[in-house]
């Protein structure tokens, strides 16, 4: 318990539970139960909500909490709910701003198995500024008949950060419907898509960063239907059992920096609606399909890549529109043949 409290006590200290009237989570206010606050930000009218700002989740442990849907529940806006190592077999609904964070200390770490045919996690909070981050958990969804998601994201502003997704292999690990959402440093896997992104609104938003995303169907599949703009950057993205990477959206897709291997289709796919897309310093490396394929003509960038030892073409485009193709490395895809290149 003395651990606990001194992570909180320095989660305090980074100004998240500081004592103070006025302080901020993820840049939205909170406020300490009880205190008021007028329509302008001063003193007087009636508390936004009340409640604690810290629970601590035991499911082992002799405390009140034991159940992390519990402590949402309870939790005041703005809170942080610090969650104890053990398995904690609920599926937990989001729908304020708080804080979900993990214990990092040594042990088993904290698992959240869901229900059959229920997602691990649901974000769909009524207002759209709500602020929910996730850090340090490890989220298994058991065999699903019905698609259910393990992270399901609808609305708001969203952040998992060092977590490991896993899917039941017949519905996404995780899936961004809507929002703005970032996935920063997570495993991903066992999905029938690692991240499936189908974000019907225009402003809407997704930051896949620094992520490991491999042992599903498709590591990334932006749909058809989404019109929002998404950035995946950093990502190792690999062994995945079609592509690594398909864009169908008509949004702005920026693949970044990424390392996109060993993939059984190919390591990138623009598909039929993809009109935006910026594919740029990526490692495309030993895919069984084509390193980049352009099935039905895209616009877009495709520049200073290395795409080597692809089982198909380095580049494939069948007909309609061309993005424009420079200076990338090729060497060594089959179907090109052997010789190395740099795209003009």
């Amino acid at each position: 318990m003395k651990r606990v409290l001194s992570i909180l006590a320095a989660i305090g200290g980074l100004g998240l539970l500081a004592g103070a009237a006025a302080q901020t989570l993820g840049g939205f206010p909170i406020r300490e139960p009880g205190a008021h606050a007028q329509p302008g930000g001063g003193q007087g009218a009636k508390p936004d909500q009340k409640g604690p700002l810290q629970i601590i989740v035991d499911v082992n442990g002799p405390g009140p909490y034991k159940s992390i849907s519990k402590a949402v529940e309870d939790i005041a806006e703005g809170g942080v709910i610090y969650v104890m190592h053990g398995v904690y077999n609920e599926s937990v609904t989001l729908d304020k701003s708080v804080f979900i964070q993990g214990d990092r200390g040594p042990g088993p770490g904290v698992e959240i198995n869901a229900p059959m045919n229920q997602p691990c996690l649901r974000f769909h909070p009524k207002q759209g500024t709500a602020h929910a981050v996730v850090a340090n958990v490890q989220f298994a969804a058991k065999l699903s008949s019905r698609g259910a998601p393990c992270v399901d994201i609808g609305s708001g502003v969203f952040t998992l950060k060092e977590s490991d997704v896993l899917g039941s292999t017949v519905s996404p690990a995780v899936m961004i419907s809507g929002g703005t959402v970032m996935l920063e440093k997570n495993r991903i896997s066992s999905g029938s898509e690692g991240v499936l992104v189908n974000q019907n609104h225009t402003l809407s938003q997704s930051f896949i960063i620094d992520n490991k995303i491999g042992g599903n169907k498709v590591g990334v599949d932006i749909a058809s239907g989404s019109r929002s703009d998404v950035v995946i950057a950093g990502n190792e993205i690999f062994d995945n059992l079609d592509s690594g990477v398909k864009s169908s959206g008509y949004g702005g897709a920026s693949l970044i920096g990424n390392k996109i291997r060993n993939n059984k289709g190919a390591g990138v796919i623009l598909d039929k609606y993809s009109k935006l897309a910026l594919v740029r310093y990526n490692e495309i490396i030993r895919n069984e399909g084509d390193g980049v394929a352009v099935p039905f003509g895209a616009n877009g960038i495709i520049e200073d890549n290395q795409i080597v030892g692809n089982e198909g073409l380095a580049i494939f485009i069948r007909e309609g529109l061309r993005p424009k193709i420079t200076n990338n490395f090729i060497q060594n895809n089959k179907g090109d043949g052997k010789k190395g290149r740099r795209s003009r």
